[in-house]
């Protein structure tokens, strides 16, 4: 475990303590022993909450068109409870339109149920399930395939059934899938020991763990696959451009290139694209130097991959503060520019610091590489300045810092919804001698408009009404529309917020005006949400 394996500003050496103590050990002889988070049904770990077969109690099934949401089964999104069963009025036949009698109706043995209408037949493309017409792109109940129900709240696109956000819980080993819109919350399921982020390639979710593993699951239920590759020390991030993969590998300083081997099989069952895994072959690798700590990457155009260089706070702080590009052109993966970011006074430090910009996320937008400024000071690991982010014109090479305001230190992930920019900051972090986190000063969401000037600043706190409330503190985020999917590092949880014009709203969090914070990664005391990843819609 390294710098870039933890969230930036915190007092790394206490927490890669903290952090081993935490991850599995074994277990006993005797029965199931299940992860933090699961009950035991049987011989399997299952998720109450949310779990279809096994909401609120062992056993407990949900009925055609529910899901289990917070251990309570409930119609699925877009479904209607008609006379006990939860329909689609678009399609049913039985309730076409809407619930029979209450302004739909029953359509006629010979006619189908189209877009809410009794009809001759289907038309326009769609698939007829019974005296149903429904698009099997599309259908969660006829995913691809008549019957084909994907349940737990996944959605069907492209004939597949996924979740819209995958979540990695460090100290459980499991990830976890959030549908965007609804936010329900899928189950949580044990795939590896620690994992770091994660990535989808076709019908196959991908799992960085730091025991340098790559862990292969089912896109569809998270089942373990029995393919894996090593990687290096402490694998930060994972990028995939199709048959390519390319992985950070902090603490060893390089930049991993892997090829898919072989060809999907036809499309199936789920899962059965990939039955035992993708085959990957390692073809390549770069390194950037010792201590340099590659944190985040960005791929910018066809043959161009940027990378941001933290630094190695526990060894030599130098080789970092930089940002290199890596031509992947004829497949032969090269550093081709380094770019030095701005260092000294123009960090802005606070009165009695030094500080380094210790670079962590990057993105691209509207032609600018932006990459998030921690400022730390090397010394305490706390920040030492404000939260800056770095503007980069890749082409004349030029940089300038925007200050990202009074509510936002240590910032850390940054990518851009729609025509605007959201850059999420750590904060500054307070332990006691035992390293329990006593509090977090102006940890938020801050969002840039087109001309990247900080017009909405959303704080991530406890409200002070609420008692029991474990200390949040901002990590890494997924963007799914205009709905923002935000980790919590110390509490587990996940934040959603929505840009409505130029404002950050919060729906899901610790505010008295939002729902509750989604309960991603439980565990007792400190619980990291290490990554959260939107996964693409189509193979």
């Amino acid at each position: 475990m390294n710098a870039a394996s933890l969230p930036p500003g915190r007092h790394l050496a206490a927490l890669v303590s903290l952090l081993s103590c935490l991850l599995l050990t074994g277990c006993p002889d005797e029965g199931v022993v299940c992860s933090e988070g699961l009950s035991r049904c049987g011989d399997t770990c299952v998720d109450l909450t949310s779990e279809s077969a096994n909401c609120g109690e062992c056993g407990n099934t949900c009925g055609t068109g529910q899901l289990c949401a917070q251990s309570a089964c409930r119609c699925q999104q877009g479904a209607t409870a008609c006379g006990g069963a939860c329909v689609d009025t678009q399609s049913s036949p039985q309730h076409c339109g809407g619930c029979a009698g209450e302004g739909g109706k029953v359509c006629q043995p010979f006619e189908v149920c189209m877009n809410g209408d009794c009809q001759g037949s289907c038309a326009g493309g769609m698939l007829q399930c019974g005296n149903a017409c429904i698009n099997g792109e599309a259908d969660p109940n006829n995913c691809g395939a008549c019957g084909n129900v994907c349940g737990d709240a996944r959605s069907c696109r492209g004939s597949v059934c996924t979740y819209d956000v995958v979540a990695t819980c460090f100290n459980t080993g499991q990830v976890v899938g959030i549908q965007s819109g609804s936010d329900f919350k899928g189950p949580n399921t044990l795939v590896a020991s620690s994992p770091q982020s994660a990535a989808r390639m076709l019908d196959v979710l991908l799992v960085l763990d730091s025991t340098r593993k790559l862990v292969q699951a089912r896109l569809s239920d998270y089942g373990v696959l029995p393919a894996s590759n090593d990687t290096g020390r402490a694998p930060n991030q994972v990028l995939v451009q199709d048959p390519y993969l390319y992985i950070l590998n902090s603490s060893d300083n390089t930049l991993q290139v892997l090829r898919r081997e072989g060809d999907p099989l036809p499309p199936g069952p789920p899962g059965s694209r990939f039955p035992n895994g993708i085959t990957f072959t390692n073809v390549a690798s770069v390194s950037f130097g010792a201590n340099t700590n590659p944190f985040a990457m960005t791929r910018t155009g066809t043959h161009d991959l940027w990378v941001t260089l933290y630094g190695n706070l526990l060894g030599d702080p130098s080789a970092g503060g930089r940002v290199v590009r890596v031509s992947l052109a004829n497949n032969e993966p090269a550093v081709v520019d380094t770019i030095v970011l701005p260092s000294g006074a123009a960090l802005k430090p606070f009165p009695d610091n030094t500080t380094l910009s210790t670079p962590t996320g990057i993105t691209e937008h509207h032609g600018k590489l932006y990459v998030t400024l921690n400022n730390l000071n090397p010394v305490t690991y706390s920040p030492g300045g404000p939260g800056l982010l770095a503007r980069i014109d890749p082409t004349s090479r030029a940089v300038d810092l925007i200050d990202l305001g009074d509510g936002c230190l240590n910032p850390g992930s940054v990518a851009p919804v729609g025509e605007q920019l959201l850059v999420s900051c750590g904060g500054k972090a307070v332990y006691d001698t035992n390293f329990k986190l006593l509090s977090v000063e102006r940890s938020a969401l801050v969002l840039l408009d087109a001309q990247d000037r900080v017009v909405s600043t959303a704080p991530i706190q406890c409200s002070p009404g609420i008692g029991s409330c474990p200390i949040p503190a901002a990590g890494r985020f997924a963007v799914v529309g205009n709905r923002t999917y935000l980790g919590d590092t110390n509490g587990g949880r996940i934040f959603v917020h929505e840009v409505v014009g130029s404002t950050l709203v919060e729906r899901r969090g610790l505010l008295d005006t939002s729902e509750p914070a989604i309960a991603a990664c439980p565990a007792s005391g400190f619980s990291l949400v290490s990554d959260v990843v939107a996964l693409p819609k189509g193979f």
